[in-house]
């Protein structure tokens, strides 16, 4: 558990410190190559949540992502998710939510600054690749495990099946 927290203090903090080195290096709309022809740096507000959803009512992140985190952060506690695996995703989505929420209060909007040059993509920040890598990392782990409590299901299924079979002959 101590791992896990400071895995989401360590998230935490380079979300903060990126974004402080934005505010501070760079003009509203500045860019500057950063991987040329794949990433550059464009400092950027987003008003509203991913993709800019909700950006004429910043109220509701405001309000919505507390509850999200402190639901999320019950069900951590309680270890209703104990798969490691799941508890990691867990870790990087409610620390990349708390990075932005942290900016909503701070600023009034979100400091994006990666921007992809090889597709038409939202500019994003350290905390949006967390939450992405975080939900992505619990949703394949819940799947998995899923998948083979099913497939347990299923050879115990089929050992049974094939008892019944030898019985009756």
């Amino acid at each position: 558990m101590r791992k896990l927290a400071l895995l989401a203090i360590g998230i935490f903090v380079l979300d903060r410190v990126v974004k402080a080195w934005i505010l501070a290096n760079f003009a509203l709309g500045e860019v500057q190559p950063l991987i040329p022809g794949l990433v550059q740096l464009r400092y950027t507000r987003n008003t509203g949540m991913a993709f800019s959803f909700l950006a004429t009512h910043q109220w509701v992140p405001m309000v919505l992502v507390p509850i999200v985190l402190i639901g999320l952060g019950f069900a951590f506690a309680k270890r209703a998710f104990p798969c490691l695996w799941q508890q990691l995703g867990l870790i990087a989505v409610m620390a990349g939510g708390f990075g932005n929420w942290i900016d909503r209060i701070l600023y009034g909007y979100v400091v994006d600054m990666f921007e992809l040059m090889f597709m038409n993509f939202a500019v994003f920040n350290v905390a949006d690749i967390f939450i992405t890598l975080g939900a992505i990392l619990f949703l394949s782990a819940f799947v998995l495990g899923e998948w083979r409590k099913g497939k347990g299901a299923d050879s115990a299924q089929a050992e049974t099946s094939g008892k019944e079979e030898t019985s009756d002959e």
